[in-house]
């Protein structure tokens, strides 16, 4: 595992000595690769902003967790982490709690004709944000870790406190869950221009 930045490490050292400003520069290191791992959590840009500033309120409250034994970007990554997954938790909880008139619209919308993805990335990654948005967030998060961050098995398993003989098989099951749902009406006409 890489060794702690010095910076990050003396920042840490003068916000937990009471200089709370010093925190900004921190955010400033950090703020980009939290920003885009948020992105993998929601794609509105206001919602993602909202957990980018989660993330860095969590880092502040629990700064004197971080040891410095490894970078200060791995740990507020654990942060992002699971903050994005108790955001997904939170609205699977609303969605059930709560059932409103197009709930399901993952379900229903209409197909994106093939021209409008192909060759746009954004409206690829919406239409496969879309489709994980079905799985269950565990599911949903696993998936992410490996397909959107490429984070290795001893990565995740480091990340979600999981053993590495686990994570392999988790991320197994998560993908025969994905498929079942792609394979299922509207979604396998929306994605038949990828798989044909």
């Amino acid at each position: 595992m890489p060794e702690a930045d010095p910076v990050d490490q003396r920042i840490v050292s003068q916000v937990l000595a009471g200089d709370n400003d010093a925190f900004s520069q921190l955010v400033e290191r950090h703020s980009q690769r939290i920003h885009q791992q948020m992105r993998t959590f929601s794609r509105d840009p206001l919602v993602t902003e909202e957990l980018v500033q989660d993330v860095f309120v969590e880092a502040f409250l629990h700064l004197g967790d971080w040891r410095g034994e490894a970078p200060f970007g791995h740990w507020l990554a654990r942060i992002a982490t699971f903050t994005g997954y108790r955001y997904w938790r939170r609205r699977e909880r609303q969605k059930k709690e709560i059932p409103l008139e197009g709930e399901r619209e993952e379900l229903s919308a209409p197909p994106v004709e093939e021209e409008t993805v192909r060759g746009n990335p954004e409206a690829a990654a919406i239409l496969l944000h879309e489709l994980l948005a079905l799985l269950p967030a565990s599911d949903r998060l696993l998936l992410s870790l490996v397909y959107q961050e490429e984070l290795s098995t001893a990565e995740i398993a480091l990340r979600l406190g999981l053993s590495r003989a686990l994570v392999p098989m988790r991320v197994f099951k998560a993908k025969l869950k994905l498929k079942r749902l792609a394979a299922k009406k509207p979604w396998k006409e929306r994605l038949q221009w990828m798989i044909s």
